[in-house]
């Protein structure tokens, strides 16, 4: 039992530190209906970030809203152009405003640093939104 103890000791002195905190999000944005939301993702320890990318999570689906890469700058995909604008571009810090909100907006959105050698860092913010129907 002893050994146990000091092999779980020792593994996790030895882990790095938990990806959630390495990424400083909001855990939930609240918006009235027809008014902005303000998303903002901030990396905490520098990382050599190659691309970061906002995405919208549903239930069995998983759609790019908006990326900044290193080498070809942001871009925010087709069906979110006209709703979507970046508000802070960069690698450790990276941040977005959606326009009028709706009702179908209303969703959980993950942002993704994609960092070398670390692979993928994210961190969720959920959308809620407040008004009539």
């Amino acid at each position: 039992m002893v050994r146990v103890k000091s092999y779980l000791t020792l593994l996790l002195l030895f882990l790095p530190e938990g990806l959630s905190q390495l990424v400083r999000t909001q855990q939930v944005v609240t918006a009235t209906l027809g008014e902005d939301a303000h998303f903002s993702c901030r990396l905490m320890k520098p990382k050599n970030v190659l691309q970061v990318t906002w995405q919208k999570v549903t239930p069995g689906a998983t759609e790019n809203v908006a990326t900044y890469n290193k080498r070809f700058g942001p871009v925010v995909n087709p069906p979110f152009q006209r709703k979507v604008e970046f508000e802070d571009e960069g690698l450790q810090n990276y941040s977005i405003v959606i326009r009028g909100v709706s009702r179908g907006d209303e969703s959980c959105y993950k942002c993704l640093f994609n960092a070398y050698p670390e692979g993928a860092i994210s961190g969720r913010t959920c959308l809620q939104i407040n008004g009539k129907i």
